[in-house]
């Protein structure tokens, strides 16, 4: 029996849809498939090119350790006027024909500031062969009497070094036993608390712990005590001055009590 063309047309779809899906299919697996290949080979192209870039790192580093361009050739000092530069220069021991990449700046650094003499420093690489050492020293501010010793004292209460001559800085006397390892601080700070005031001693003597004494240019002497008895320091400008009004003298001035000022007169 013969078909019509429209049953032919049916036929031919039925047989052709399925084969249409499938093909379908086919073809989102292979895209699928690229783009895991595409992921493949850019995580293949990152490692490659970490390889390549730490070959030249160490290509580099090894290059600047070895290179005799940048061997150690001159070793300058600045700042220094007390200390010479081969006193600074031996504390350092800046090895000479290494690379200048290879000097250890926070050793040398460490070995400099260790010394009393120094307050501050900084180490300088100069390319391609120069160390530079700026150096700040420690200036006598007070000198330390004890027993027969002098010793000079910065203004940060950091004992410097040993003295002959007082160099007209005022004096800190203290016991023999007290120990030279000691910063001298608050007793720097009275001192600098004095000249503020405009009334610079000439001696503190802190031999008695417990009986702090302060000596005035003028001879007066300043009993001090601690603490916020020290806020007493700053009325003695006045009470001087109404002393000199009165033309009177004074002998010495006791701080150490609570809400009251004695002053004995001569």
């Amino acid at each position: 029996m013969a078909r019509s063309p429209k049953e032919d047309e049916a036929n031919s779809k039925q047989v052709w849809q399925p084969n249409h899906r499938k093909n379908w299919v086919r073809v989102r697996e292979r895209t699928v498939l690229s783009f895991s290949q595409r992921k493949r080979r850019k995580r293949v192209k990152i490692l490659i090119f970490l390889v390549i870039l730490c070959v030249l790192g160490w290509g580099m580093r090894r290059f600047l350790l070895t290179a005799p361009y940048f061997e150690v050739k001159e070793v300058a000092v600045q700042g220094n006027s007390r200390l010479s530069n081969d006193q600074i220069l031996g504390w350092a021991n800046v090895p000479f024909k290494r690379s200048i990449f290879a000097v250890n700046i926070k050793e040398i650094s460490q070995a400099i500031a260790s010394k009393s003499q120094i307050k501050r420093v900084e180490i300088r690489r100069i390319l391609p062969a120069k160390v530079l050492i700026v150096v700040e020293e420690r200036l006598p501010f007070a000198c330390l009497s004890r027993g027969k010793e002098l010793f000079e004292v910065c203004d940060d209460g950091v004992i410097i070094k040993k003295t002959i001559d007082s160099m007209n800085l005022p004096v800190i006397r203290v016991a023999s036993s007290f120990s030279l390892e000691k910063k001298l601080s608050w007793e720097v700070n009275i001192l600098l608390m004095a000249q503020q005031l405009g009334l610079p001693f000439f001696q503190l003597d802190i031999r008695n712990r417990h009986t702090l004494v302060g000596i005035l240019e003028s001879g007066i002497k300043i009993y001090l005590g601690k603490g916020e008895y020290l806020d007493y320091f700053s009325y003695l400008p006045s009470l001087l001055e109404v002393y000199r009004e009165k033309e009177k003298g004074v002998k010495y001035i006791d701080i150490r009590f609570n809400e009251q000022i004695i002053v004995g007169e001569n």
